[in-house]
């Protein structure tokens, strides 16, 4: 029996990054990551995934993310959770990969207007790199302490196995060269963030149906404005821009990262969960869902 009011870190102080990475990412999403956290990671982090054109064009092709976004939500959610809380070597996480793979095959097939759509290793590279890097990055642009090294470590391998077990159009990229370390991860990045990209509508209109089931999922009809706004810093500027999905004033961002700073500081003093995040999102599954049958939609 776990006893404690933060047994994770208890837990993974006893844990070597190089050998039991899987069992730290586990622990620490399973036991300390609350559902609105994954969201901000999923929607925010989609939107930035989504900057070159062909990703945004093949995003809204599939039209799962305009027409159903609590479904791809929870697809989302699936795949996470048997990579991060399951682990990459569990059946439950190489059934999720070998799944993922099948999937790009259909929509690769799917999209001949799209040629080359799941074969940039790029591609690849930044949604994992995205994941694994993508809270240390929040924190510490909100002023807050980052990632630990041990955790920046697992991370790292978290990411680089869960790369070689994809595969592109042409082929596995089992052989394929993924950054060494973190800090290569970061670099990677901030120089895949820094090229030019162009403006797209399917871009705007999947940012648009992302920012706004976001902001419905999350707050209370008066607050979906700051719903709305609370994506885009999550986003970034620049991702917004390329969008055309607008940014904020100067007093509306600093409200957003005051906001963003306060829930990171309250998360440090509650309990670690006792309920695996698993559980807990399939708990809130079915409550919305029932909700959605209330309400007839």
């Amino acid at each position: 029996m776990r006893r404690g009011y933060k047994w994770v870190d208890r837990e993974l102080a006893g844990m070597d990054p190089e050998t039991d990475w899987e069992r730290m990412i586990s622990l620490y999403i399973g036991h300390r990551v609350p559902e609105f956290a994954l969201a901000m990671m999923i929607y925010p982090g989609t939107m930035r995934m989504m900057q070159p054109s062909r990703t945004a064009a093949t995003l809204a092709h599939t039209g799962k993310l305009e027409t159903r976004p609590h479904r791809r939500f929870q697809d989302g959610n699936s795949f996470l959770m048997a990579w991060m809380v399951n682990g990459l070597s569990s059946a439950e996480g190489r059934s999720a990969t070998e799944r993922l793979n099948r999937l790009h095959r259909a929509v690769a097939r799917g999209t001949p207007q799209l040629p080359g759509n799941f074969d940039d290793i790029d591609d690849f590279i930044y949604p994992l790199v995205l994941l694994a890097t993508f809270g240390d990055r929040l924190q510490t642009s909100l002023g807050l302490p980052g990632t630990s090294e041990p955790m920046k470590i697992a991370w790292h391998r978290w990411a680089q196995t869960l790369f070689r077990l994809l595969e592109r159009e042409s082929g596995p990229l089992a052989e394929e060269a993924f950054p060494e370390d973190w800090t290569a991860m970061t670099e990677f990045a901030a120089k895949f963030e820094d090229r030019p990209y162009e403006q797209t509508e399917s871009g705007r209109r999947v940012a648009t149906a992302m920012m706004d089931f976001f902001a419905e999922r999350w707050f209370p009809p008066p607050l979906r404005a700051f719903g709305r706004d609370v994506t885009r810093c999550l986003a970034g500027e620049r991702v917004c821009r390329l969008h055309r999905i607008g940014w904020m004033s100067p007093g509306r961002e600093r409200v957003v990262r005051f906001f963003l700073k306060s829930a990171f500081r309250a998360q440090v003093l509650v309990p670690d969960y006792r309920t695996p995040l698993p559980e807990r999102l399939r708990r809130s599954a079915l409550a919305a869902s029932e909700r959605r049958r209330r309400h007839g939609s």
